[in-house]
């Protein structure tokens, strides 16, 4: 053999030592149905909402609005508008105050949804191209064509909370905090078990210790190294505000734009979230025989489906959808403090997320015990899904 073939063979050896096609396939797979399934969503291909049915006070001669509304006028007064809101015969009233330029208009609507800002842009439009038709277009008027309605939401839902402005930055901030919890965990659980497995450590452990033991001290420790990372961020970010609002602006201190009533439960959300999501990624990582090129590793980040959704749902917490996923048990440490910092939450609604959060955290840990102890003492080669399920459904711990 030629030296050329040599190196051709050491060069094809040394690649494929650490690729494993199927295992490829299958990460690839799975990251591209996350993403189509995010397209999805967001392109509302997967389902046809039902149109919003909109009803104002006055006609509006040649409006057209886009497929997502159905828009009628009924010479009614704004009281009996207003209570076919409340019995859900209509989804929104518009209620024009004025008829001169700029037009002042008033939204009743249940709940914040995401359609409320499409129909303020539209509505937007058509007094813009209405002016321009009755105009000459001289100075005087096209300041006036500049400007847009004078647009205001009233929510008959009382639980909303008017700080809108306030109650966005506060959920925003909930969510990348989680995030980074997560994305903390992932990374420090990923190595500190891998490379244990590897190194052939488990037979000494398993001398002192049993797998619960061992996997419960690791979750607990690799929490705090997240609780730790939130905390530093928080401060980060209240040292960088501060800098730009009084160093550079020149104003005094002003923290109103965060909720901090929301914080305490925030905490108890977070420890019991964190929790759950470090020991699913236990249990994966403990399944994974060769951490330089695994197809399961593209399963550790299931637990930030949550987050992102959250984030792409954010524009509707009154929807049927974020209560419900506020207290089942695998989501709830996400969207009950992502609702609660957007609208009022009865406190008994948060008492079943929060237990909803512990059942959940419970059957995650057990689960991922069973699974840990498992792969932990299974070398060469890695399980596959079907004999993973099969330790997470098992009985015996």
């Amino acid at each position: 053999m030629s030296r050329l073939n040599q190196t051709i063979t050491v060069a094809k050896w040394e690649f494929m030592q650490f690729f494993k096609w199927k295992q490829e396939l299958i990460a690839k797979s799975i990251m591209l149905l996350l993403a189509l399934g995010m397209y999805l969503w967001h392109n509302q291909v997967l389902y046809q909402p039902e149109p919003q049915k909109i009803v104002s006070n006055i006609e509006l001669t040649g409006l057209q609005l886009s497929d997502d509304f159905v828009l009628r006028s009924e010479a009614k007064s704004k009281d009996a508008l207003v209570e076919a809101v409340k019995s859900g015969e209509i989804d929104g009233a518009l209620i024009f105050n004025s008829a001169t330029l700029p037009q002042q208009v008033t939204l009743y609507s249940q709940g914040i949804m995401s359609w409320q800002t499409d129909l303020q842009a539209q509505l937007n439009d058509y007094a813009r191209s209405n002016a321009a038709a009755s105009l000459n277009l001289g100075a005087e008027q096209l300041a006036l064509l500049e400007q847009p309605l004078q647009f205001e939401t009233n929510y008959l839902d009382e639980a909303i909370k008017d700080a809108m402005q306030q109650s966005s930055f506060t959920a925003n901030g909930l969510l990348i905090l989680m995030a980074i919890g997560v994305f903390m965990t992932f990374g420090q659980v990923f190595v500190a078990i891998t490379g244990e497995k590897q190194q052939r450590v488990t037979e000494q452990l398993y001398s002192c210790m049993d797998a619960k033991t061992w996997i419960e001290g690791k979750i607990i420790g690799q929490m705090l190294h997240a609780i730790k990372a939130m905390t530093t961020t928080i401060f980060t970010a209240l040292l960088g505000f501060a800098f730009v609002q009084v160093i550079l602006k020149g104003q005094s201190l002003d923290l109103s734009i965060f909720d901090f009533s929301v914080l305490p439960w925030f905490i108890l959300f977070v420890l019991v979230g964190i929790y759950m999501c470090t020991a699913f990624i236990a249990a994966i990582a403990a399944a994974i025989d060769d951490p330089n090129h695994s197809g399961k590793t593209a399963f550790m980040m299931i637990p930030l489906i949550p987050i992102i959704v959250g984030f792409m749902m954010m524009d509707s917490p009154s929807s049927l959808a974020v209560t419900v996923l506020s207290y089942f048990p695998l989501t709830a440490f996400v969207f009950m403090p992502m609702k609660m910092a957007l609208i009022e939450v009865p406190f008994w609604q948060v008492v079943i997320a929060f237990v909803s959060s512990v059942i959940g955290c419970v059957l995650i840990r057990n689960m991922a015990a069973r699974m840990f102890k498992m792969g932990m003492t299974m070398y060469g080669k890695e399980p596959d899904f079907k004999t993973m399920m099969k330790w997470a459904m098992s009985v015996r711990s």
